[in-house]
Order: structure tokens, then C-alpha cells, then sequence
């Protein structure tokens, strides 16, 4: 019996984790590298809550979200708190890094 609770709460701790806030959503946007945004760096360690983005800025489910370069700089989307103010700016090119992914 013993044995068996071991091997459950082991399951459950391997396995029965869930994603946070969806999981990890990639996106490729037109003439860029592909775009990893990570709920779980946004929620855990940003302590944001969903509403704050969903369905303010961003649809809850997941829709064709165009954005472009010329976008990060009038502060829409991404850039409404990817701003050099609430969290780190989009205008050097390792900022790009941050997000775009090869």
C-alpha cells in the first residue's frame, strides 16, 4: 500500500503539473523569427494576473495576432508594457532576443 501511495504522488508530481496560464504560445510573425510567449514568465514571475492582458490587449483564445516592427514603437500589443518603463524595452537588437527565437 505504502508503495503504491510513493508511486502516485510521484506520478502526480512528474505529470499531473498543469502548464501555467496555457503553456508556452509560438507564433511567427511575417520577415522575423519565430515568437515564444511564455505564460509562465509572465504569470509566475511577473505576478501578472490574465485579466491584465486578456481581453484588454489580447483576445482569451488564441486568434491571428498581426503585429510589426513599426508596432513596438507606438506601445500596442507587446509594447503597452514591453516599454522601457514596466518591463524591458523593444528598441536594441538584444531586446529582439528576448523573444524571437531561431
Amino acid at each position: 500500500m505504502c508503495v503504491g501511495i510513493i508511486c502516485l504522488v510521484s506520478f502526480n508530481a512528474a505529470y499531473g503539473q498543469k502548464k501555467v496560464g496555457g503553456g508556452d504560445i509560438k507564433y511567427t510573425p511575417k520577415g522575423a523569427d519565430v515568437v515564444t510567449f511564455s505564460h509562465d514568465a509572465h504569470v509566475t514571475k511577473a505576478k501578472l494576473k490574465c485579466t491584465e492582458c486578456h481581453s484588454k490587449i489580447f483576445p482569451m483564445k488564441k486568434k491571428g495576432v498581426t503585429m510589426s516592427k513599426e508596432d513596438h514603437a507606438k506601445e500596442v500589443l507587446c509594447g503597452i508594457c514591453h516599454n522601457g518603463k514596466k518591463a524591458f524595452a523593444q528598441t536594441k537588437e538584444a531586446d529582439c532576443a528576448k523573444c524571437h527565437k531561431k
